[in-house]
């Protein structure tokens, strides 16, 4: 057994990333592109000569990117598109005057309107929103969400054009246990909570609010011109003796998350397994041999399938090569 190199997993044999998010403060909203964007950006920015390390660089590699959170606690995921009727509701239940305006464009989402907005209106924008939320504390329905998101977002972010795509995005709310798969080509952000993500091993993500790095809104535009594909809750398959399966995007890929009590318990691993410690220590002991594990610690193991023994009390995953 080994702990992983981080910066072997851009590579061979790595071919998922596996983390814990802790969203005390949300990560920027990101979109990670799919296959035929990933690969016409790439060899765009190639042609064009732009260093792969540059921080206006979008495509690193071209490969798409999809992920999957699995809640360790509580969970609020933004991620998508609302439905018109959702956003009619919102425009109408808190009086956004740059909500209605939008959504009488019937050629472009409001999503797409707003990567499109000019400093100036943007501003504006988030004034009347700001106002709003203030006006209608008791709001309903989405509208009701929405205030929560602002409010949330605005004490971290108070001028970033974030906010007004957060207003237009999906909340998705997961319980400890529970699974959401974000698909390449959908903006999403973590707006609260704890999870683990998994991913795979692409390095593109353009950011396009809650952050100060580079934002394409150009290249956001393009991608976001024929709208986005939408997140969905993943049903996890029960294995008994507190285990979970979590399907993934590949069947060659194996997700389980197995929660450990006070006694040990067997697991099985192989033949390439990265094991994680989520919130509290765990210990993994393989052929004799046991490592102690931290909150957030990894380890891999590579070679013939055995079954390990882990103890606790804690949650483990491991993600597995089939």
């Amino acid at each position: 057994m080994a702990v992983p190199d981080p910066a072997a997993e851009s590579g061979t044999p790595f071919p998922f990333r596996l983390r814990v998010l802790d969203a005390d403060v949300p990560p920027p909203i990101m979109l990670h592109p799919h296959w035929e964007q990933a690969l016409a950006g790439f060899v765009r920015e190639e042609a064009r000569g732009v260093p792969r390390g540059a921080g206006n660089r979008n495509y690193k590699d071209r490969n798409p990117k999809c992920e999957v959170a699995v809640a360790l606690t509580p969970l609020r995921v933004l991620a998508g598109e609302r439905t018109l009727e959702e956003l009619q509701a919102i425009a109408a239940g808190l009086g956004l005057p740059w909500l209605h305006s939008y959504l009488s464009f019937h050629h472009e989402t409001a999503i797409h309107s707003i990567l499109r907005m000019s400093p100036e209106e943007t501003a504006a924008a988030l004034r009347e929103t700001a106002d709003a939320v203030d006006r209608f504390p008791d709001a309903e329905g989405p509208a009701a969400e929405v205030v929560s998101v602002v409010h949330r977002l605005q004490q971290l972010f108070p001028h970033d054009r974030g906010i007004l795509l957060a207003v237009c995005m999906k909340l998705l709310r997961l319980e400890p246990g529970q699974a959401a798969v974000i698909p390449p080509g959908c903006l999403h952000t973590y707006l609260s909570g704890q999870t683990v993500l998994v991913t795979g091993i692409s390095d593109n993500a353009l950011h396009a609010g809650l952050t100060e790095d580079f934002v394409d809104l150009c290249e956001l535009q393009q991608l976001t011109c024929c709208g986005q594909p939408q997140p969905s809750p993943l049903p996890t398959v029960d294995a008994g003796g507190g285990e979970q399966r979590i399907p993934l995007w590949s069947s060659d890929l194996d997700l389980r998350r197995v929660v450990v009590g006070h006694d040990p318990k067997p697991v099985r691993v192989g033949p390439f397994s990265v094991v994680l410690a989520a919130l509290d220590p765990a210990g993994i002991t393989v052929d004799e041999v046991t490592a102690e594990l931290e909150p957030e610690a990894k380890i891999l193991y590579a070679g013939e399938p055995v079954t390990a023994t882990v103890t606790g009390p804690s949650q483990i995953f491991v993600a597995s090569t089939l």
